[in-house]
C-alpha cells in the first residue's frame, strides 16, 4: 500500500538559522524546500531540500513568489520563517497566505509590538516582568529622557534596519547621558528609532535564552532553555557558542510562558535574559516572535526538536516527545567562535565547556555548507592580518 505523502515544509531565508531548521526537519524525512534570494550562499549548498529562488525576503514580491510556489505543490505546505522582515510581510498578508500555507503568528498588533524594542519594553513594564529601565528615543525631542536613566546603558536600534547595520554596531555601551546623546545625534538621521536601556553587568556567558513553540488552544508550549558560552563580537554580538541550561529552566520557562500567553501568542517565540553579576537576578532583554531563532538547532541537538514539533502540530500529528541526550554545545561557526575565545579566554568556563560541539555549518553527512563557507573566509582573514 502506498504511503500518504506528507505536506512540504517551505523554509524562507536559509542562512545559518534556516540551515538548522532544514537539518532538524530532515531527521524525520520531512519533504523540504529551501527558499532564498541567494542560491549561491554556503547554507544553500545543503543536501536537504529542493532549492527555490525568491526575488525578495519581504514585501509584495515575496508574497507573489510564495503564492506561486504553493500552487505547484499537491498539499498545503507548512511555512517556516527565519527573519523579522519576513514575519512582518507574512503577518500583513496573513489572510491571503493562510489559504495556501499552514503557519501560526501572534495577533497583528502583537507581532508589531514584540518585534520592536519600544513595544516590548512597554508590554513588559505593564505586566510587571523584570526588564531593565529604558527609554525610547525617536527624535531629538526625546534626548532629555537620557538624563533620567541609570548608567552605564546599552544603546541599540529599535528594530532591524539595513541602513543602520551598514554604518553602526549591533549595540553600544555608553557610560553617561552626554555620551549617549552624542551617539544618538549621530544615529538619528539614519534611524529615528533607538532604545537606551540600563546595562546589566555580566559577561557574555551571563546571557540565557528560552526557545518556545506555542501551538495554541489548551496545549502547553514546548520549551528549551539555553545559555551563551561566547558571543562575537564580544559583549555586543550574537552567540558564537551556546549550550543547554536545564538548571535555570524551572525559573525562566514559566516566566517566559506567562509573558507570551499574556500577549495572546501562537507559534514561535523566544526570550533572551541576562543574569546580573551583582545580584544574581534575571532581566528580560529581548524577545523574538513569529520565526525560528538562529541558535535554535541547539534545542534539537539536545533532544527538543522545535521545528519538527511545529511541523507535526500544524499538520495534525502528535509532536515527538523530548528525548534525553548527553549535553551537546553548538557554535555559530568555527571562525567566530575562535575569535571570541581569543578575545575573551576567561569567558565561558562553566561546566559543559568540555562537551562535544556541533558546528553550525559542518556536518559529516552534509559537508558542503562548511566547505563553501570556511576556506574563502579563512583566506580573507589571513590576508587582512598580512596587510595589517
Amino acid at each position: 500500500m502506498r504511503a500518504i505523502a506528507r505536506p512540504t515544509a517551505v523554509v524562507v531565508g536559509v542562512e545559518i538559522n534556516g540551515l538548522g531548521v532544514l537539518r532538524s526537519l530532515a531527521l524525520d524525512r520531512v519533504p523540504l524546500i529551501a527558499a532564498d534570494v541567494n542560491l549561491r550562499q554556503p547554507a544553500m549548498r545543503t543536501r536537504h531540500g529542493r532549492k527555490f529562488r525568491l526575488r525578495a525576503l519581504a514585501g509584495a514580491e515575496l508574497v507573489d513568489d510564495l503564492l506561486a510556489l504553493a500552487r505547484t505543490l499537491d498539499h498545503r505546505p507548512v511555512l517556516f520563517i527565519t527573519r523579522d522582515e519576513t514575519v512582518a510581510t507574512v503577518s500583513a498578508h496573513r489572510d491571503a497566505l493562510s489559504e495556501y500555507y499552514r503557519f501560526q503568528l501572534p495577533p497583528a498588533d502583537m507581532a508589531i509590538a514584540l518585534n520592536t524594542k519600544a513595544g516590548f519594553q512597554a508590554l513588559a513594564e505593564r505586566g510587571g516582568f523584570p526588564v531593565p529601565p529604558g527609554s525610547h528615543i525617536g527624535g531629538e525631542a526625546d534626548l532629555p529622557k537620557l538624563a533620567a536613566l541609570p548608567y552605564p546603558c546599552a544603546l541599540k536600534p529599535g528594530e532591524r534596519n539595513a541602513a543602520y547595520d551598514r554604518q553602526f554596531a549591533k549595540a553600544y555601551r555608553v557610560e553617561s547621558a552626554a555620551e549617549a546623546e552624542r551617539l544618538c545625534r549621530r544615529i538619528l538621521p539614519v534611524m529615528a528609532d533607538l532604545m537606551a536601556q540600563q546595562w546589566i553587568e555580566g559577561g557574555d556567558d551571563a546571557i540565557y535564552f528560552v526557545l518556545q513553540y506555542h501551538p495554541g488552544g489548551a496545549c502547553a508550549p514546548l520549551s528549551f532553555t539555553g545559555r551563551k558560552v561566547r558571543s562575537w563580537p564580544a559583549c555586543i554580538g550574537v552567540a558564537a557558542r551556546c549550550g543547554p541550561a536545564p538548571e535555570v529552566a524551572g525559573q525562566l520557562e514559566p516566566m517566559t510562558t506567562r509573558f507570551f500567553q499574556a500577549c495572546r501568542l501562537e507559534g514561535w517565540a523566544a526570550m533572551e535574559y541576562k543574569r546580573d553579576a551583582r545580584t544574581g537576578q534575571f532581566a528580560m532583554i529581548e524577545p523574538s516572535v513569529g520565526r525560528s531563532e538562529m541558535l535554535g538547532e541547539i534545542a534539537a541537538l539536545n533532544g527538543v526538536n522545535l521545528p519538527l514539533s511545529a511541523y507535526r502540530w500544524l499538520i495534525g500529528e502528535e509532536p515527538p516527545p523530548p528525548q534525553s541526550r548527553p549535553c551537546t554545545l553548538w557554535r555559530r561557526d568555527w571562525l567566530a567562535d575562535t575569535a571570541a575565545a581569543r578575545a575573551q579566554p576567561e569567558v565561558g568556563l562553566w561546566p559543559p565547556q568540555n562537551a562535544p560541539v556541533a558546528d553550525g555549518f559542518w556536518r559529516r553527512d552534509d559537508p558542503l555548507p562548511a566547505l563553501c563557507a570556511y576556506p574563502p573566509r579563512a583566506l580573507g582573514a589571513a590576508w587582512r592580518r598580512l596587510v595589517r
